[in-house]
């Protein structure tokens, strides 16, 4: 199964339900960028649920934040709240349980 890409430039960003589908979201702002994981109840994904990330544009950080009641773990410096740091860092957010998320990677 190929991947397919979305392009987001702007500073902001929540996962929709298709981004689960052999999807690589590439984020180009040079300003810093929120990627919000949104709870089960405004978006059911699958548990088991992968989605790809990349930062693309050379400055700013790209920063993955928990919506509302949603858990993230991660080896970032912030572990609820990993961030791209750099151009072409890239990280997978992985669904494990209801409103439970892994972020592994390429993250700070």
């Amino acid at each position: 199964v190929n991947i397919t890409t979305r392009a987001v430039t702007t500073t902001s960003d929540t996962f929709v339900l298709a981004d689960a589908e052999n999807k690589l979201i590439t984020y180009s702002s040079t300003s810093a960028t929120t990627i919000t994981i949104p709870p089960e109840s405004s978006v059911a994904f699958p548990v088991g649920s992968v989605i790809n990330v990349i930062k693309i544009g050379a400055s700013g950080t790209t920063t993955i934040t928990q919506g509302a009641g949603v858990t993230i773990s991660s080896a970032g410096a912030t572990a609820t709240a990993p961030a791209l740091n750099g151009a072409f860092a890239a990280a997978s957010c992985i669904k494990v349980a209801t409103n439970t998320w892994y972020v592994v990677g390429k993250i700070a």
